[in-house]
């Protein structure tokens, strides 16, 4: 699994465990996804409240390839 700029917790825990010997647990996530440049974003929907990590570094270096 490679990096995007939106990521759920499963799938940060998913790339976690793929690339790093560390046991996966929502502080060890946390703070992977924060070494990789991720912030949290929560929003709510339905009264259910929704989980992701954004790293809007992403978005900018695929608009560039797409400009050259």
């Amino acid at each position: 699994m490679e990096l995007k700029q939106r990521m759920t917790f499963k799938e940060m825990a998913e790339h976690m465990e793929e690339n790093t010997y560390l046991i996966t647990s929502p502080v060890s996530v946390g703070l992977y996804a924060k070494q990789h440049g991720y912030k949290v974003y929560k929003p709510m929907r339905n009264g259910e409240m929704l989980f992701f990590y954004v790293n809007e570094n992403y978005a900018k270096k695929e608009n560039s390839y797409e400009s050259k």
